[in-house]
């Protein structure tokens, strides 16, 4: 069973570096139109078996009980790297083979992308990496099984990632992805989302608090 795993900051806590430039209500109506995109393409993808939530935020929990996804209640924030294990070890209690861990701030990541990270694995244990478009983090994460490697997430997660691959003796490659590769930090991110070519959520959003220019995409 192939799991695809979003864990995700409760709201209030999502997007902080947003905090300087967006209100308080802005800045959640953001990371909300985000994890509502993101969950939705792997919703869409076909090659993910189960799509699990890990978040401590009812608003989130609520959505995506609403779509039919395995809900992972994290009753507090444990940081990235732990709702990722509780979420692994969730999924490998329904039987997960493998898990693909997505980050929650990727507005322009789309089902071909998702598509793209499960095609033409290798046999055998294996590590496929996205990494994050300055460079230095991880946006996606593939492990099978499912905890072949622990996670590295914050930081310099990427390098972090083929070291714990290499130290696995675990067999690891790495996508260039520019969706999945996009995540939103700064006001910056967002404006660039003007150079999608497919509405979102969160290109409304950020359309409604004057962030982007309306009209046509």
């Amino acid at each position: 069973m192939r799991f695809a795993l979003l864990p995700t900051k409760p709201l209030a806590l999502a997007k902080t570096r947003l905090a300087p430039h967006l209100t308080d209500v802005d800045r959640r109506s953001v990371a909300l139109a985000m994890f509502h995109d993101v969950l939705e393409c792997l919703i869409e993808a076909p090659s993910v078996d189960v799509v699990a939530v890990v978040t401590c935020d009812p608003m989130l929990i609520g959505l995506a009980d609403s779509r039919g996804t395995f809900v992972v209640d994290e009753r507090a924030p444990q940081g990235l790297n732990g709702a990722a294990a509780l979420g692994t070890r969730a999924c490998l209690g329904r039987g997960a083979t493998s898990v693909l861990i997505v980050l929650s701030d990727l507005p322009r990541i789309s089902v071909d992308e998702v598509e793209a990270l499960y095609a033409e694995l290798p046999a055998g244990p294996h590590v496929r990496l996205v990494r994050s478009h300055e460079g230095l983090g991880t946006n996606a994460l593939f492990r099978r099984p499912p905890e072949v490697v622990p996670t590295r997430f914050g930081g310099r997660s990427f390098q972090g990632h083929l070291d714990a691959a290499s130290a696995a003796g675990t067999s690891v490659d790495v996508l260039d992805l520019p969706g999945i590769g996009f995540d939103v930090d700064t006001v910056a991110d967002l404006q660039a989302l003007t150079h999608t070519f497919r509405p979102s959520r969160t290109l409304a959003a950020a359309q409604r608090i004057c962030l982007t220019p309306a009209g046509p995409i």
